[in-house]
């Protein structure tokens, strides 16, 4: 009985260590997903604001465009963060997630070079 009672204790224990490794995976992916959701919002404005920029006639445009751009900070801010976090936790898509977060920065960076420009 002693026996079965240790094999039994180390078998639960076993499952313990597995479902924390289990739930830590979790939260990994829940933050990766948010990381790529944040992205796509990103990226989805900075377009939008770059076609503002095209319009010839962009005297409102211009300064609407100035004004978000600084609302927009805390956005990048938020990815940034969010890419800090899964690169000190060594997500499994640590590549990926540095190129996608450089390819953000370098479109948000060019968006406010041509708001300057303007």
């Amino acid at each position: 009985i002693e026996q079965r009672l240790k094999a039994l204790n180390h078998a639960w224990a076993e499952l313990k260590q597995l479902a924390a490794t289990r739930g830590q995976k979790l939260d990994e992916s829940l933050t990766y997903q948010q990381f790529l959701a944040k992205v796509e919002e990103e990226e989805a404005w900075i377009s939008e604001k770059q076609q503002l920029l095209s319009v010839e006639d962009y005297g409102d445009t211009m300064a609407a465009v100035q004004g978000l751009t600084a609302f927009e900070h805390e956005g990048i801010q938020n990815i940034t963060a969010l890419k800090d976090q899964l690169i000190a936790a060594n997500h499994d898509q640590s590549p990926a997630i540095l190129q996608r977060h450089a390819n953000v920065i370098a479109r948000w960076q060019k968006l406010l070079n041509d708001s300057d420009a303007r």
